[in-house]
């Protein structure tokens, strides 16, 4: 027979339960058992069941219940001269196992903590519920109770202490939550509690408990935490390092705290016992090193044979990475025998983890020796790091970048809470122990952070030198990066003195091929597509035979080794595939070409290359959404090679070329006074001889300035592009010339000469054959038209406009027309076609991504809503509008479109009333492209809405 109170009574027999009566019968048997092999007098037992006042059948019933108890335990209850005794051995009792299992696991707590824990674990395996949980309370009963509930809560303790001993803290937080939640003042568990949520980053929960303690302590007993408590809580508040989780044999214990990565440690915790190999890569300095060994800790528990780290970084190129494994292992070589078998032969029957650590100098002989141990010992699991792949099958591959970086601008508790930031302020207070995060270095160390791509060892390198300088001093010395070091370190591996040695390391690795495409790449900013390498990189003395299928061999090896990331991008519309370099290996790659005799030609033909996509986006902007999504991709690469052609490659042509191709994307974008900047600057630097891509730079020049509100300077770079086109006879430049200065002149009020120049466009257009140019002028002659008041005249126009877009499938310019159409119609009384020719042209603004064509619409939209008394509606439009040309920096520019807007939104602010200033501020927030969504979202699903506007 079994006997249970660790719960609901219960007493089994072969496994089964017996049937035990009613409350007060099992009382009897519940005295019994806590009196177990001892005679309990019968008025005992009377006063158990009945207290001070039995009823007179008591010795009666109680004789009942005895008597029923022999017929289902037999002879195992015995009665004597007025006694009554259970006969029980330890087996029998359930409670005697318990407490045997408790003592034995306490026996071996100090030497053995992994024994104390299971055995503590047995026992408390054995609870089912409170002590005697079904019985009618007397005094032995509530004081078995009280004993085992108490014995029970300080085993609970005792096994989380051996537990977080063993470095199981993860395991035990739910549980101790809980209990800490039921027994706030029990002060151990609450202190094994805090110790347990600050090794799981949860240090806020650690000092609310602590605080809750102390409070409820205070309240209720007058009595504070004791000294050991307290101090306890200090160490948790300051991150005390000598309270983390005592690492496991083997693995070597790093002297500064883990930062970040805790996303890559529960995921990679997660695919660990997934796989049998995992490769962790990355570039040198990425952190895959440390990150292996917090991996390996916490997987301790998995193995039970132990965790083994194997550092090969300092083994030679060509030595045996299995001699390396055998050393650690403690295995010797036997005669006759390969070592391989005799490691094969110790790991055979073994659960052990092996972090092999650094493999990529010794690769192949890690593949070959990781394969055959993983193919003869099933228990054996491999955690590798590399900055590239081992390359064999099952191998699980993660890649591992930089911390995660703040949003540029960001100066909020988002941004110092980064990985990024917070590694550089936990290294940097090591460094300068009164260094400070406060909002002005925040924005400074942020900055700093990007600028090192978040790369963990770069971070320390750059916080080491507040040792010796400010923290302005190092962010402007930023460009020596590679050059950082930390000079006091006097156990840094060479290979992590510096970012050029960890790049070093790498670069000595690759092939000549390989080594004269990753230079080659430096180049490109902002990253590249397959196409543009081949294009780039291959051609140049270097190469034998100059194959762009060998360069992308070499972009793919350079990938595998941790060089350059490869990201998935949306390229017309298909998912592909970027690639791009790190800002610091990229700075490396730039040396090492700048040290080479490619440089010139690499240079030259990445602003070869730049052009032909400036020439290809130009062609299609004004029908094709992905122009301006491809040149919003590419632009740091059309940058950089404008300004290498007016620098170093003294090439202003060239810049003149792809600037006067690429200015509409400056202005969609706003970025007009870059544009014009760089626009200028190649124009003083080239020759000043008439020629038609002069014309064409002074024509997109003006037209940057006159988007930017620059009027004055629109005018003369208009007047000279007239001049230039003038003196060489081409008739459409001429045309381009006077549509431009006609613009301009339009902005400054001056209608009718507007028209002059217009008409005069309209005909040099005609004379070259120019559709696009003729539909063009009759738009903008529809503008002054309507600006003058002239509506039919101008509607004529513009209608005449729209037909010449629509069969050159023009979209950029038929959606212009409609803009100016909804105009005049608003004008004209034609509410309703007004917003119709809105949302067409709105839809279209929407599909080719132009923004400030967009807001054009929420002008014409607001004056629709104004005709119909929706004058909330029309402020938000007018307010996000505003927000939009401010971010853009393009501004009205008709007079008459002015004087609209002026007129609408005071009429708006008028109706609204004390609302307005709290409307437009929300307004402000809301997103463009949300806005844009939610209108003809309304427009598309709501028939009523549209019919009525």
């Amino acid at each position: 027979m079994e006997f249970r109170v660790l719960g609901p009574l219960e007493v089994l027999h072969n496994g089964d339960p017996l049937k035990l009566g009613g409350p007060k019968q099992r009382a009897v048997l519940g005295v019994l058992i806590a009196h177990a092999g001892h005679a309990v007098p019968v008025a005992r037992l009377t006063d158990e069941l009945w207290g001070d006042d039995p009823p007179p059948t008591a010795a009666t019933a109680l004789q009942v219940y005895v008597s029923a108890l022999r017929k289902v335990l037999g002879d195992r209850v015995v009665s004597s001269r007025g006694t009554y005794l259970l006969d029980l051995t330890g087996d029998d009792l359930d409670a005697e196992r318990f407490e045997e299992l408790v003592a034995r696991g306490r026996g071996h707590r100090a030497e053995h903590p992994a024994r104390t824990s299971a055995d503590l674990g047995f026992a408390l395996a054995l609870w089912r519920g409170d002590a005697y949980a079904d019985l009618p309370g007397g005094p032995t009963l509530q004081a078995e109770q009280a004993r085992l509930d108490e014995l029970r809560l300080a085993v609970v303790e005792d096994r989380a202490e051996a537990e977080l001993e063993l470095g199981k803290h993860a395991h035990l937080l739910s549980e101790l939550a809980g209990l800490a939640v039921q027994h706030p003042t029990r002060e151990r568990l609450i202190s094994l509690y805090m110790l347990t949520a600050y090794r799981c980053r949860r240090v806020g929960d650690a000092m609310r408990a602590y605080e809750t303690l102390r409070t409820r302590l205070h309240d209720e007993y007058g009595v504070e935490p004791s000294q050991e408590t307290r101090s306890l809580a200090r160490s948790i508040s300051r991150r005390d390092p000598t309270l983390d989780a005592p690492w496991p044999e083997w693995i070597p214990a790093p002297t500064s705290r883990f930062v970040g990565r805790r996303r890559e440690l529960v995921q990679l915790g997660d695919q660990l016992p997934r796989t049998r190999l995992l490769t962790i890569t990355g570039p040198g300095g990425a952190g895959k090193t440390r990150l292996s060994l917090e991996i390996g800790r916490e997987a301790v528990h998995d193995h039970p044979d132990g965790v083994r780290f194997i550092d090969l970084s300092s083994a030679p190129v060509g030595s045996s990475v299995a001699a390396t494994i055998a050393g650690v292992l403690g295995d010797r070589e036997q005669p006759g025998i390969d070592l391989l078998d005799t490691l094969a032969t110790e790991l055979h029957r073994s659960r052990v983890l092996l972090i092999l650590d650094n493999c990529e100098h010794l690769v192949d002989d890690c593949a070959k020796v990781c394969q055959y141990l993983l193919e003869r010992c099933p228990g054996v699991r491999i955690l590798a790091t590399s900055r590239e792949p081992l390359g064999i099958g099952g191998e699980r591959v993660w890649p591992l970048s930089g911390l995660a970086l703040p949003v540029a601008g960001d100066v909020s508790e988002v941004a110092a809470r980064s990985e990024s930031v917070r590694l550089f302020a936990d290294r940097a207070q090591a460094a300068a122990p009164t260094f400070t995060l406060g909002p002005g270095p925040l924005a400074t160390v942020s900055e700093l952070c990007r600028r090192l791509d978040g790369m963990p060892l770069a971070i320390e390198l750059a916080a080491a030198q507040l040792r010796t300088q400010s923290l302005d001093e190092v962010a402007s010395r930023l460009g020596q990066r590679l050059d950082l070091q930390d000079a006091r370190s006097r156990t840094l591996p060479e290979r992590h003195r510096t970012m050029r040695a960890a790049i070093d390391w790498s670069h000595r690795l690759l092939s000549p091929r390989e080594q004269a495409t990753f230079r080659r790449l430096s180049v490109f900013k902002g990253g590249f597509t397959r196409d543009a390498v081949e294009r780039v990189a291959a051609d140049v003395a270097g190469f034998a035979p100059n194959d762009a299928a060998e360069v992308f061999d070499a972009l793919t090896q350079l990938v595998d080794r941790s060089l350059v990331v490869a990201e998935s991008s949306i390229d017309n519309g298909a998912v592909g595939t970027r690639y791009r370099m790190v800002e610091t290996i990229a700075a490396y790659a730039a040396e090492r070409l700048a040290e080479s005799r490619e440089e010139l030609a690499t240079r030259v033909r990445h602003a070869a290359w730049v052009t032909d996509l400036a020439e290809a986006t130009d062609k299609a902007w004004a029908t094709n959404k992905n122009a301006t999504l491809i040149l919003a991709v590419e632009h740091d690469n059309v940058r950089a090679a404008i300004e290498w052609t007016l620098g170093d490659g003294q090439d202003p042509q060239r810049a003149l070329q792809i600037g006067s191709l690429v200015w509409w994307f400056w202005w969609t974008r706003g970025l007009m006074e870059e544009g014009r900047d760089l626009l200028e600057r190649a124009l003083a630097a080239s020759s000043s001889e008439p020629s038609q891509q002069r014309g064409a730079a002074l024509r997109a020049a003006a037209s940057l300035a006159r988007s930017s509100g620059a009027y004055a300077a629109a005018y003369r770079l208009g007047e000279e592009c007239l001049r230039v086109n003038r003196a060489i006879g081409l008739e459409r430049g001429i045309g381009f010339a006077l549509n431009s200065l006609a613009i301009t002149l339009q902005a400054q009020n001056k209608i009718e000469d507007s028209l002059l120049l217009l008409a005069e466009s309209r005909e040099r257009y005609a004379e070259a054959g120019d559709e696009r140019g003729q539909a063009s002028a009759l738009n903008n002659m529809g503008n002054s038209l309507r600006a003058s008041g002239r509506l039919e005249e101008a509607t004529e126009s513009l209608q005449d406009a729209l037909e010449r877009f629509r069969k050159l499938s023009d979209r950029r310019g038929e959606a212009a027309v409609l803009t100016n159409l909804a105009i005049c119609a608003r004008r004209s009384g034609d509410v309703q076609r007004s917003r119709d020719l809105s949302l067409h042209a709105l839809t279209l603004y929407t599909e080719l991504g132009l923004a400030e064509g967009q807001t054009d619409i929420f002008d014409c939209l607001a004056w629709c809503e104004l005709a119909e008394g929706r004058a909330l509606s029309a402020l938000r439009l007018l307010a996000a509008a505003d927000q939009v040309r401010r971010r853009l920096g393009s501004p009205r520019f008709s007079p008459d479109e002015i004087a609209d807007y002026e007129d609408a939104i005071a009429r708006a602010r008028k109706l609204v009333g004390s609302r307005a200033s709290a409307l437009e501020r929300a307004a402000e927030e809301v997103t463009l492209d949300d806005l844009v969504a939610e209108i003809l979202h309304d427009a598309s699903t709501s028939p009523e809405l549209n019919a009525a506007g």
